[in-house]
């Protein structure tokens, strides 16, 4: 299997005269999607008065785990990578939150069981 690249070198040469051929926002990268899911379950509980309740449920983070790729590799001086995809992309935050260097891609579990008093 052969991958494409996105962008061809060719395309860019410098122009003899003016701006060349290139427009403004003429290439768009692939685009971002995350899905998240919790499903939660609330029970009402008389244990010393009214009004306490038990909640238990599952988050589910990156549900369809569904990759996101990196915009393509822009360096001209780059002839083999230059217009291919070659890295995907992690969400900013997560489960484990922000910047804490652990890899946010794979689809992760959260189980959650809590006592409203």
């Amino acid at each position: 299997m052969t991958h494409q690249p996105c962008l061809v070198s060719a395309d860019f040469a410098p122009a003899a005269t003016g701006f060349g051929q290139q427009t403004r926002n003429q290439f768009r990268g692939p685009g971002y999607f995350n899905s998240d899911l919790s499903l939660l379950k609330s029970t009402k509980v008389r244990l010393f008065q009214e009004g306490q309740s038990f909640v238990f449920g599952a988050s589910f983070f990156n549900v369809l785990n569904h990759p996101n790729f990196d915009q393509p590799v822009n360096n001209l001086s780059n002839a083999g990578q230059f217009g291919r995809i070659i890295a995907t992309v992690s969400p900013p935050t997560s489960v484990l939150g922000s910047g804490l260097g652990g890899d946010s891609s794979p689809r992760q579990i959260q189980l959650i069981a809590k006592f409203i008093f």
